[in-house]
């Protein structure tokens, strides 16, 4: 062990000359403000949400920043409720509706177990709220059912146009007079994926063609005006599946209808136009969040390779679209199904087993726990860092991915600020799970250089660092 630290302190001594990376922050060039990480709640709320024995667990995990991710944008869903004669979905994939059938009252018991979680996150400071609707209620529907349409053929029937918009809003009502607002209403999710949602399908979906997207928008934003919500709940728009098709849908919402948008949300499982998206979002004025986006997760115990894909999905978005948040699709997912996208694993039909924390849940935890709400994202020159600077609590936070099956020498370049203590947390395949690291690093002309082992994430957390030659005032105009 000796030798290994001697021979370790003489390459990161001869590598300050030749280091293989050298990363240079500048505060000077400010990105986005950012303003949270989230979650979905569906469909993993639906279940955990009415076990006693697990949610308080589960929800200090997503949402609890001492003893979890810290969480803090959620995106609840408003189930449309499915045909009481249909049992093709998988289970939690049918959200109750509050609304059973078109001469029925609400029914507002409904949907309690993600209701439970809503809140759950609530208690444990998350603090913006998004409702969403994957389908309208099944009766408002040309198939009769909440999964799709017949050979996945928009789905909502023209003449419950006024009726899904009204329903919506009824919604968020409620809940504003429960004490919870959204401060954002989205009446779709991937709506031009015509080949997703199909009548006898797993989950809620429903397809619809731009002009009825124009029709819906214009009726939720008179709705939410005329009951009173428009002050604290607008309408985001439109959850396109890709990159590509949300720049062709956002282009064919008309300027009425925009004006009821405050913000736009994209998914992030395809597409290569980021640029194209952030230069709208700028153009129309409108906030910018990257929604949506799960992986398949390992669920072994020391692969990395989810924690470094998540990572460089998290840098790609954050760099080149530049969200105010990022938001990964489900934080707990069914172990028993085969697209397991969940960070944390259970089987959701014996949802009383343990809960299994995989490495991806760390990888994700690099980010969530440093960089929070309020931080400045700020230019760093390597594709693989995330740098963020808090003004007031005077931090820099630095989040540096080795994506490589090498180990490397990397360089920090922390020349624009006045550097006090630090410390380093990493996530690796080496038995670290956001492992604090111990000091062993100096600062040497303004630059910390360390050995960073293959397949690995490293956050630095920097305070007292005050950017040299600018005044306290100077830096408020970044955040």
């Amino acid at each position: 062990m000796a030798g290994f630290k001697i021979l370790l302190t003489v390459s990161i001594i001869l590598s300050i000359v030749n280091a293989n990376r050298t990363v240079f922050i500048n505060p000077n060039d400010p990105w986005q403000a950012f303003e949270g990480w989230g979650t979905s709640l569906c469909w993993w709320a639906n279940v955990l949400g009415g076990v006693p024995d697990v949610r308080n667990y589960s929800a200090d995990l997503v949402f609890d920043l001492n003893k979890g991710l810290g969480l803090n944008v959620i995106r609840y869903n408003i189930g449309g409720g499915e045909n009481p004669l249909h049992h093709h979905m998988r289970l939690g994939n049918d959200v109750p509706g509050f609304l059973p059938c078109e001469a029925c009252d609400y029914n507002w018991t409904s949907d309690a177990n993600q209701r439970w979680i809503l809140f759950a996150a609530r208690e444990r400071g998350a603090n913006i709220f998004e409702a969403f609707s994957n389908s309208p209620p099944y009766w408002m529907t040309i198939s009769n059912c909440s999964s799709g349409g017949y050979q996945s053929a928009n789905n909502l029937n023209p003449n419950y146009f006024d009726a899904f918009a009204k329903y919506l809003t009824d919604v968020v009502k409620w809940y504003s007079i429960q004490g919870l607002t959204f401060r954002t209403l989205e009446p779709f999710n991937e709506p031009s994926g015509d080949h997703f949602w199909q009548e006898y399908g797993r989950q809620e979906g429903c397809s619809y063609s731009c002009a009825e997207m124009n029709i819906i928008i214009k009726k939720v934003g008179v709705y939410l005006k005329d009951k009173g919500l428009s002050n604290k709940t607008s309408i985001s728009a439109v959850d396109e599946n890709i990159f590509d098709q949300e720049v062709s849908t956002i282009e064919c919402i008309d300027n009425n209808a925009k004006s009821y948008v405050s913000q736009y949300n994209t998914h992030a499982y395809g597409g290569n136009q980021r640029p194209e998206l952030l230069n709208i979002s700028k153009q129309d004025g409108k906030k910018l969040w990257m929604s949506e986006v799960g992986l398949m997760v390992s669920r072994e115990p020391s692969d990395m390779s989810t924690s470094i894909i998540l990572s460089e999905k998290i840098l790609n978005d954050m760099r080149n679209l530049k969200p105010a948040a990022w938001i990964y699709w489900q934080a707990i997912e069914d172990m028993e199904y085969a697209y397991d996208w969940g960070l944390i694993g259970v089987n959701f039909s014996n949802s009383t087993s343990p809960l299994n924390i995989r490495l991806a849940f760390y990888g994700f935890a690099q980010y969530t726990k440093f960089i929070r709400p309020g931080y400045q994202i700020i230019y760093s020159n390597d594709n693989d860092t995330l740098s963020a600077y808090h003004a007031s609590n005077q931090t820099l936070v630095i989040v540096c991915t080795n994506k490589n099956n090498i180990s490397e020498v990397w360089s920090l370049d922390v020349s624009m600020f006045n550097v006090g203590s630090f410390t380093a947390f990493r996530t690796s395949s080496n038995n670290e799970t956001l492992t604090k690291l111990p000091n062993t690093w100096n600062i040497t002309n303004s630059t910390l250089t360390y050995l960073s082992p293959a397949n690995s994430i490293t956050t630095w957390v920097f305070s007292s660092t005050i950017p040299k030659n600018n005044s306290a005032d100077g830096m408020k105009a970044y955040l």
